[in-house]
This record gives structure tokens, C-alpha cells and sequence, in this order.
């Protein structure tokens, strides 16, 4: 079982607890004997959440009368979505300031120490270097054979050409483990429209009820779509797991229902990994971490685009997608967002602070001519654009937050 979250994360909800958590502790206790009781219970406490027929018609009556008086670009429906409350479907929790400056404090502490190090072992290798150097200069001076001094010449040239073959191999094989996507298939920032959204780039579009457990589905959109890209193979990672294992590296919850984050997950599955689908099929509610073991499927390292994990510019979050891959970031959810079905999503909602943010999503690209991210919910095929949404560069705080994950190679 999880340990107890950590009071000083501030919470920002993604959805309400599912209806089981709203019982009251006889009522979990309690043990329906038929089928009818179990149902009637659960259509009971249905209709204690969501929103009820006149609200859902009064919200989509306001979001649509907003976009023609703004004459936005994106179309809007009467989606399986609209049924809830944005609160019930929604769901992150950014770390506090501290919290943000703790690991930001950690990095430069340990990047501090990797400098030094390699400071060190510069100088010894120039120490090396040098004495080398004085060697061949001694033997040089001591050889009175024009031949033979010809012939060192040629030797020290074979292994200075040897040496550049090891270092450019070394910088090759260093560049590929600090990246998820291969060289030869890594898209140039140049492009004016790239995507992970292709069927040999991406897995399918999965569904997280209602539950707020969005910081876990992007979590495993994630790490999904980076391994494929890293190993050729498609892999279908347990949500479940996640949402009923992961711990940060202080052991506190990344999340339950009630909204969380994904970097507490990231931390969680560079220590033990991720398991997957049919190991631990997916129940729309939070549960008992069922196993601890470390499995195969784990991150080398994550970081924020941004240090601050502030929002990226356009340039930075380009430059992740085409190294990483499918990046984590966040975006505050509307009425609007909730009923969009096709075209450019610029509604450039009200915010009051960068990390005014409800709900993670997964970008996996870009488009100039829209000026826009494309991003992949949890929400289902059936929402959206099969979806997916484009998102107006710069609007509802898209991309706060944003990090990117190296998955291990197989």
C-alpha cells in the first residue's frame, strides 16, 4: 500500500472521487446480496455526480453561443464528455515552488559534482597527454635513423586515426542513450508540421472513466509511445499500476483518483518500471498496489523542458518532441475543451498564473500552419478528433509543465 501523500504539494483536482470512495464506511462494508441491489446502488450514486440534462444543455448553449460571438476556429458537440463535471474528468496536481526549487537544487548539486569530474579526468588526460608527448619527443631526439623517425610518424598518425575512431563510436553510442529517438528517424525542428501520430509512432487512444487519473494515462501515453520509438515494439503499459503504485523519490503518492502528477511516476518508474496491461487491467477506481518488483520496462532519466517547468516556447518544445519524443505537459481544461470535436482549439480561456492547469495531456506535435500543438487525451476515440486536439500555440497555458522521458533500450 501506497504511503501518505505529502500536504505540502498543492492540489489541483482533476476529478471527484469515483463512487465507491463517496460511500460511507458501513456502505463499503455492506455486501449486496443480488445483482438488482448492486445496480440500483450504483444508479443512486450516479446521480449524485455529474451534471444533470438542464445544466448539460445551459453549458453547451454557453459554449456555443461564446464561439460565434469570438468566431473561433474549432466545432464543438454533445459528447459522452459533457455528462460530467469538469472536475469529475479532469485532474493534475503541480508541485509546489519548493518543491519545483528542491529538485531543481538536487540537479545543480549533482550536475556540480559530474563537472568536477569530468574537469578531473580532463586533467589527467592531459597530464597523460603531456607525458606522452615528452616521451615520443625523448625517443625522437635519441633516434638518429631518418627511417625509423618516418616510421614513428606513421605510427602515431595510424593512432591518432584509431583514437578518433573510438572517440566519434563513444560520442555516438553517448548521443543514442540520451535520446529516445533514433538518428535516422529524428524530425528536423525545421519542419513546419511534424507528428508521433502515425500507426508505426503511436499506440491507441485509451480512456481514464471518471477517475482523475489523467496524470497517470499521460504517464503511459508516454513512455508507450518513446519505446516504441526507442525499440520498434509496442508496448501497453498499466495505468492501474500506476495509479495504485507509483510513489515519488521522497515515497510520497503520485496520485489517486482525486488528480496527481506525472513526475512522481517518472521518478517511480526509473526505480521500478512499468508494468503492463494484461498484468494489471485497468478499473477506473484506486486500489492496493498488488507488487513492488522491478520490471524490465523502466526511464533512464526524465527532466522539464524548462528547468522551472514553466511553459516551453515553441522553439524548446520542438526540440524536445523531435529528441524525446511524445512529451507530458498539462492544459486547463473549459466547457469548450470539453465539447471539442474538430478544427484549431483557440480559446485563449482566462488564467490566473502559468499553472492555472486541470488536466494532463501528451503532446506528440506540431503545426505552423495552425499554430498549434497536436495533443493526445485520455478521454477516448470517441472524443474529439478520434482523440486527438489541436491546440492554439500559447492558449489555456498548454504546455506548463511539460517534461521528457529516456526509456531504456532493450
Amino acid at each position: 500500500m501506497k504511503k501518505t501523500k505529502n500536504p505540502g504539494i498543492k492540489a489541483f483536482s482533476c476529478a471527484v472521487l469515483i463512487l465507491v470512495l463517496a460511500m460511507s464506511s458501513s456502505a463499503v462494508n455492506a455486501k449486496p446480496t443480488t445483482k438488482e441491489d448492486i445496480m440500483a446502488k450504483f444508479k443512486q450514486d450516479k446521480q449524485r455526480i455529474g451534471r444533470t440534462d438542464e445544466e448539460i444543455k445551459e453549458t453547451m448553449n454557453s459554449v456555443v453561443a461564446d464561439l460565434k460571438k469570438k468566431n473561433k476556429k474549432f466545432t464543438v458537440e454533445l459528447n459522452e464528455m459533457m455528462k460530467y463535471k469538469i472536475s469529475e474528468i479532469t485532474g493534475t496536481k503541480p508541485p509546489s515552488e519548493a518543491e519545483l526549487k528542491r529538485i531543481e537544487e538536487e540537479k545543480r548539486k549533482k550536475a556540480e559534482i559530474e563537472r568536477k569530474k569530468a574537469e578531473k579526468k580532463k586533467q589527467e588526460e592531459l597530464k597523460r597527454l603531456e607525458d606522452e608527448r615528452k616521451k615520443r619527443e625523448e625517443d625522437i631526439n635519441k633516434e638518429q635513423d631518418r627511417k625509423k623517425q618516418e616510421e614513428l610518424r606513421k605510427q602515431e598518425e595510424e593512432r591518432q586515426k584509431q583514437e578518433d575512431k573510438k572517440r566519434s563510436e563513444e560520442a555516438k553510442k553517448s548521443e543514442m542513450l540520451d535520446r529516445n529517438t533514433p538518428l535516422e528517424i529524428a524530425p528536423s525542428t525545421s519542419l513546419s508540421a511534424f507528428g508521433w501520430n502515425g500507426s508505426k509512432t503511436s499506440t491507441i487512444v485509451q480512456y481514464q472513466g471518471i477517475c482523475g487519473s489523467c496524470w497517470a494515462f499521460t504517464s503511459a501515453a508516454v513512455y508507450e509511445t518513446n519505446y516504441l520509438l526507442k525499440n520498434g515494439k509496442k508496448l501497453d503499459v498499466s495505468e492501474q499500476a500506476i495509479l495504485d503504485c507509483a510513489v515519488d523519490k521522497s515515497g510520497n503518492d503520485a496520485g489517486s483518483c482525486d488528480g496527481g502528477w506525472y513526475g512522481g511516476v517518472f521518478d517511480y518508474l526509473t526505480v521500478k518500471g512499468a508494468k503492463t496491461e494484461s498484468e494489471d487491467p485497468y478499473k477506473g477506481k484506486s486500489g492496493f498496489c498488488s507488487s513492488s518488483s522491478k520490471t524490465k520496462y523502466t526511464v533512464i532519466k526524465w527532466g522539464y523542458v524548462r528547468r522551472d517547468a514553466g511553459i516551453p516556447s515553441v522553439k524548446e518544445m520542438k526540440e524536445a518532441i523531435a529528441k524525446y519524443g511524445a512529451v507530458a505537459a498539462t492544459v486547463k481544461v473549459t466547457p469548450a475543451f470539453q465539447a471539442y470535436k474538430s478544427g484549431i482549439f483557440d480559446e485563449h480561456a482566462s488564467v490566473s498564473a502559468p499553472n492555472d492547469v486541470n488536466h494532463a495531456i501528451t503532446i506528440v506535435g506540431w503545426d505552423d500552419g495552425k499554430q498549434a500543438y497536436l495533443v493526445k487525451n485520455s478521454w477516448g476515440p470517441n472524443w474529439g478528433d478520434k482523440g486527438y486536439i489541436w491546440v492554439e500555440y500559447g492558449s489555456n497555458n498548454i504546455g506548463y509543465g511539460a517534461a521528457w522521458v529516456v526509456v531504456a533500450q532493450e
